[in-house]
């Protein structure tokens, strides 16, 4: 069974893989799939960015009022 860091370490890898694959064979043959591959990144990395502040905002406020 593989261990949380073996699963981060490959996810990781995976994301790097993804990206050179992407920007050596499909960007310069493509430029609109270029343009929507950006763009589905920013908006998947700006949704999972403000997820998680209002994650981190919800778990502060649960623990003021539970030490308040």
């Amino acid at each position: 069974m593989a261990t949380l860091t073996d699963f981060v370490v490959q996810l990781v890898e995976s994301v790097v893989d993804l990206v050179i694959i992407f920007a050596t064979e499909v960007a310069p043959q493509d430029p609109i799939g270029l343009l929507v591959f950006l763009v589905g990144a920013a908006l998947t990395t700006f949704a999972a960015g403000l997820f998680g502040v209002l994650t981190v905002g919800a778990l502060f406020g649960w623990v003021r009022d539970a030490v308040a």
